[in-house]
This record gives structure tokens, C-alpha cells and sequence, in this order.
């Protein structure tokens, strides 16, 4: 049982997530709770594209929201995955993220990793939903926006 007191505290990390060149109105917070044996996350994202509602969330492994023009966050690697697990199952898999007139928000709870665990990782959000199926991402499209947990 989730002890209430935890999510009134402060969280104890949170990734500013910030839009690609090609989506600059993209903003919001993934903040990450300490809740019981793992981690309460909780999505705060504005602008999301109109043309897509649905859309892919992971914790990425590598270190920076950087890239190249072809992928401006190249660098944010694939899915955190600590325990080698398909897609997904893998450690930053999360339920997708279902957008309203651009404004999503969601809360999941999720017993793969306590949040100092993920300190330093990038949050990614992708062009479309994940399929929840193909490997090794879903299939889930470009990625549209990133932030570091911090």
C-alpha cells in the first residue's frame, strides 16, 4: 500500500522537457516520486502536435538531449534498459501519453526503478504511439522532445 504522505512531498527528481527544432512549443515536467519498492512519475506536457493525441514516453540511456539535424537527440541513446528485457518491458517503458487539444497529463506508478536510479538519463517524448509490440522501441517515431532528470 502507497503511503499517502509521499506523493505531497517534493519530487525527487524532475526532467524539464523541452521540444525538438522542429516542435520549439513543447514544453512540460516529468517529475519522479519515491513511492513504495519504485517510483511514482508524474507528466505535466503542453503543445504536444495537434495531428498525433497519442504518444510514446521512454527513459532513454544515454546522457544529453543533443544530436544532429536528422535526430536532434541522437544523443539520448535507446530505452534504459537495466535488465535486458524486450520491448516493453524495459526499464524506462512507460503507458504512452494521450494528448488533449496539445496538453497531456498522466501519473503511473512503476516498481522498475527507484528514482535515484534514473538521475541523469533523458526523457524522451516520440512522434507517435508505441505498439507496445515492436522491437526494439515500439515503434514509436522520431522523437519530438527531450529533457535530463535532474
Amino acid at each position: 500500500m502507497l503511503n499517502n504522505n509521499i506523493l505531497l512531498q517534493c519530487p525527487c527528481f524532475k526532467a524539464v522537457i523541452c521540444g525538438s527544432p522542429e516542435y520549439p512549443d513543447i514544453h512540460g515536467t516529468v517529475s519522479f516520486f519515491k513511492a513504495h519498492n519504485g517510483s511514482m512519475v508524474v507528466a505535466e506536457i503542453f503543445n504536444l502536435p495537434s495531428e498525433n493525441g497519442v504518444f510514446a514516453m521512454h527513459i532513454h540511456n544515454g546522457k544529453s538531449c543533443t544530436g544532429n539535424t536528422n535526430d536532434p537527440f541522437t544523443d539520448a541513446g535507446s530505452h534504459l534498459n537495466f535488465t535486458n528485457m524486450e520491448h516493453p518491458f524495459h526499464t524506462g517503458d512507460f503507458p504512452v501519453l494521450f494528448s488533449n487539444n496539445g496538453y497531456a497529463w498522466t501519473a503511473v506508478y512503476t516498481n522498475r526503478f527507484q528514482p535515484f536510479q534514473v538521475k541523469g538519463f533523458p526523457v524522451i517524448i516520440h512522434a507517435l504511439s508505441d505498439d507496445f509490440n515492436s522491437q526494439p522501441s515500439g515503434n514509436s517515431g522520431k522523437k519530438i522532445a527531450c529533457g535530463i532528470i535532474k
